[in-house]
């Protein structure tokens, strides 16, 4: 299996960062409340740090936060969206403007079902690395 993209260790210390007050609340009030609450933190942590777009040789694996999908490789098309208006990034007509693309995987056989993958960018250059990096390892994986 390739991996072709997955959060950056920072954000996932990010998210765990966020949980600093309630396990310091457990630490310093402890209750079975507050200890429960700290440990509800914990599955966010894990399933953040679990969000990945593979490609192997059967299938294209899409892990988002909430949900799994395993597109058969025959069937994955990698596409971006619309392009969405500028958004908190906007700079009034500027480069930043340029609006985001949300990236999908379509399944060409059901109904032409789209994937989201939420682990591209909308902005920048990464969402067309991963574009081009899952282009290339579904190209590759068909031709084995």
């Amino acid at each position: 299996m390739v991996v072709v993209a997955r959060p950056s260790k920072f954000i996932v210390f990010g998210v765990a960062f966020l949980l600093v007050p309630t396990v310091v609340r457990a630490a310093m009030d402890p209750s079975l409340i507050n200890f429960a609450w700290a440990l509800c933190g914990l599955p966010i942590v894990i399933r953040t740090s679990l969000l990945t777009v593979a490609v192997n040789k059967d299938w294209v694996t899409v892990r988002n936060f909430l949900s799994t999908t395993h597109i058969p490789l025959w069937e994955a098309e990698v596409e971006f969206g619309e392009v969405e208006g500028g958004g908190l990034v906007s700079d009034a007509g500027g480069k930043l403007d340029a609006g985001g693309r949300t990236l999908y995987v379509r399944r060409s056989w059901h109904d032409n079902e789209r994937v989201v993958v939420t682990i591209a960018p909308r902005y920048g250059d990464e969402s067309q690395r991963v574009y081009d990096e899952l282009n290339r390892q579904i190209a590759l994986h068909r031709a084995l």
